[in-house]
């Protein structure tokens, strides 16, 4: 191979950053909503579980479980969810790949 020249050397550096730093950023992001999605599904679930109890009439009535529904972000369907937990999958590695190839560049420690 040929030696890159110090500009292309610097260029590359620069590269690997932005892709290191964006990267993170989604990360950081598909977790956000993840989360999001997760305190969701855990308040419906817990009004689900409380659906047929004969003492919790309002936090186990049908009602109740179609408002919480209903507050779940956009992201709560279960196909989505999915998408987005192989794409943080996908993401994570990147990142990882990414610090791995910084820590060999000298960039980071």
């Amino acid at each position: 191979t040929i030696p890159m020249s110090d500009a292309e050397q610097q260029a590359a550096l620069a590269r690997l950053m932005l892709d290191r730093i964006e990267a993170k950023k989604h990360k950081a992001l598909l977790e956000s909503e993840l989360g999001s999605a997760g305190r969701a599904f855990s308040e419906i679930g817990k009004t689900l579980a409380l659906i047929d109890a004969p003492n919790m009439v309002t936090l186990g009535a049908p009602d109740h479980a179609l408002k919480e529904i209903d507050k779940a972000p956009e992201i709560c369907s279960l196909g989505r969810v999915r998408e987005m937990l192989v794409e943080l999958k996908d993401v994570r590695e990147r990142v990882m790949s990414l610090d791995r190839r910084a820590k060999a560049s000298g960039v980071v420690d």
